[in-house]
């Protein structure tokens, strides 16, 4: 299974829940937990909480809202 957001098939089109401005995907909230971690392989990945464990289809996105400065995380589902 992969993300197609990572892999570039699907873009993200979502709005701040706050302000309703367009939001910026920062990438794959996994990619946050090290200076290399953009690098490594997926499947070698630590899982980071319950939730990732109970679904693990799914890939987790920060996004962020330039306009009002929140950040909030999306699943993406894998193919």
């Amino acid at each position: 299974m992969f993300c197609p957001v990572c892999n570039g098939i699907q873009s993200l089109h979502e709005r701040c829940s706050s302000c309703a401005g367009a939001i910026v995907d920062c990438g794959r909230l996994t990619d946050l937990t090290g200076p290399y971690a953009p690098y490594e392989q997926i499947e070698g990945e630590p899982l980071l909480s319950d939730v990732r464990m109970q679904d693990s289809s799914s890939c987790k996105h920060l996004l962020y809202c330039s306009t009002c400065k929140q950040t909030t995380e999306i699943s993406v589902t894998e193919w």
